[in-house]
Formats: C-alpha cells, structure tokens, sequence
C-alpha cells in the first residue's frame, strides 16, 4: 500500500458503514494512536465537574469516532425508570418536576450514562423541546442527555446563538422553557464534547474560550500507524461487532478506571504548593481569573485520580496546561 493511497482514510466515515440496528461504536481503545485526545476524553468522563471540550483539527483525525467511543466506557448509574431525564434517584433536588412529585414511588433500574449526537441542523425543537397539544414539554437533546454527555460535532457551522444557548444551559445545569403554555424547567446536567475543523471557519473566540479544555488533533504521518488505522476500520465495517468484541477487555478496564476516578475525585486534595503553582502558572500567561483556575484545578484533579493517587502534584498541572489554556492564549 502506497502513502498515497492512505489520505482518503477518514474517521468520520465511520459511519457510513454500519446497518441499521444497535451496532456498537468504533471502540476509543481502537483508535491509533492520538493518546492526548483520548486522555483528555476520559479525564472529562472521569470528572464531569471539568466542563465542556473541544476537539479542533482536520477531517479524517477521528474527533467524533472518538467521542463516540466513549459510549461503552462510561460507567452505569441508577436511573429513574421511565424518566426523561434519566434522574438519580437519591438526588432529590436535582429531579425533574415529575419525579419529584412521586419521589415515594420511584422505580430505578442500572444503565450506562447517556451520550448523544446532535445532528448538524437540527432544528430548537428538538435540541430544547416543545409542548404539546396538552401543554406538557416534550424533550429535546438537553433534557434526554442529562447527566451524560453530548457530541456537538462541526459545531463551528452551528449557528452560534444555539451554540450559546446549550453551553448556558450546561453551565447552568437547568433548561427553563417560559412560552404561552407556561413555565417549565428540568435538569440539565450533562458535557459537551464538541468538535471541529477549522478549514469549515472559525469559532469565535468567547465561545471558544468557554470550553474547559480544548485539544488540537493532528493527522498521523507515520506510515506503519495510518497502515494500522486503515486495517482496523476495514475490519470494522467488516463486521463492527466483532470488531468491539475484539477490544472489549481492554474497554472494560477503562471503563472500570474511569468509574474508580469519578469515586475518588470529590476526595482529591490540592496542596497549598500546587495551589500556588496554579497561581503562578495562571499569571504568567495572564489568565488568572476564576473561571480559568478552576477549569485547570478540576482537571488536574481529574488527572490524579485517573492516576489512583488522593493528592494534586505540580506534574499533573503540567501534564494537563496546555489542554486548559492552549486556545486562551497565543
């Protein structure tokens, strides 16, 4: 096979691929390499207290294959059954309306953590819900993903007041819909994991800078690894289920990594040392602002507990700083 002959490969032609049916996603251990992007994916899995991510670089670099991947690692949680909203049931305060109002009937029951695509152009309706002809909201995308996570991919060809209106709704954590019907909110708690290319345009900058962490994927030009990628999406759209099945051991450890972190995050301490460290790397590059020293603390959190360790030590600030202020500063 010719160098050539490997440009075309892309990722995110993945999807074309698959029948129809429950078909599993391309698994985000059998991605080649790019072990940056799929770190800071399972660090947002892990501590979901980080914030939204960002995915930039060029088609083909397996951004949107990637989050999607994260589907079977994520770990499961109790749900309400027949809720929209997929609420917790030993989190009262953070229920929908309907869940509240029946808190002493409640059946749960084990599922994975939601993760949704939006797909480009979908209309407000079905990203944020409507009524119906009896007044009761309908959800959307925001209300469906609550507490997991949402794939925004291309998301610099959204139209940008959209864009706003779900990363408000995220910071939030409630979706409020005030409209001749009344008012009606929900839990909304979930990430964003958006993506884009910027040959498709530009984000703008405050929107950009809104995103906890932003990851810049480049194209893999060894030729042995982009040989390896064509190999293993050939043998997925041969037969994706046996392709998952193949990586499921190695899934499974993930994910069972990525559920020991999100236990043991909330216990993560950070010493007053590598508190001053964050300060003085924060002023050096003259962002020391609120929202930027906690964006770069929860995921240094993150990556310690992703690393089984209680404490903060200044190589995790290290590690994870280019990711938390590369597309802050020049």
């Amino acid at each position: 096979m010719k160098a050539d002959d490997l440009d075309m490969t892309e990722f995110t032609d993945l999807s074309k691929f698959v029948k129809k049916g429950d078909i599993p996603p391309f698994p985000l251990v059998g991605i080649v390499g790019q072990q940056v992007m799929k770190k800071a994916l399972l660090l947002t899995a892990s501590n979901p207290s980080i914030g939204n991510i960002i995915l930039v670089g060029e088609a083909g670099t397996g951004k949107s294959t990637s989050a999607r991947g994260l589907r079977d690692i994520l770990p499961e949680v109790e749900a309400v059954t027949g809720c929209f909203y997929n609420c917790d049931p030993r989190d009262k305060k953070a229920m929908c309306q309907d869940c509240k109002s029946s808190v002493s009937d409640l059946v749960s029951f084990s599922k994975r953590l939601p993760i949704l695509e939006l797909p480009l152009g979908s209309s407000e309706t079905r990203i944020f819900g409507g009524f119906d002809s009896q007044s009761r909201l309908k959800p959307g995308y925001v209300g469906q993903v609550n507490r997991g996570f949402l794939i925004l991919s291309r998301a610099n060809l959204m139209e940008p007041g959209t864009l706003a209106r779900i990363l408000d709704i995220t910071e939030a954590g409630v979706h409020r819909s005030v409209s001749e019907h009344g008012d009606f909110s929900h839990p909304a708690r979930f990430n964003v994991i958006a993506t884009m290319n910027p040959e498709d345009g530009e984000l703008d900058a405050e929107i950009l800078r809104r995103f906890s962490m932003s990851v810049r994927v480049q194209s893999i030009k060894d030729i042995e690894e982009r040989i390896e990628i064509v190999r293993r999406v050939e043998a997925y759209r041969q037969n994706p289920t046996d392709f998952a099945l193949r990586n499921r051991r190695e899934t499974e450890a993930f994910s069972q990594r990525v559920k020991r972190s999100r236990d043991l995050v909330a216990r993560v301490d950070v010493p007053k040392k590598v508190e001053a460290t964050i300060g003085k790397v924060l002023k050096d590059v003259n962002q020391d602002n609120e929202h930027v020293r906690a964006a770069l603390t929860q995921v240094a959190q993150a990556n310690a507990a992703f690393g089984d360790r209680v404490w903060v030590m200044a190589e995790d600030v290290a590690e994870v700083a280019e990711l938390v202020l590369g597309h802050r500063t020049k």
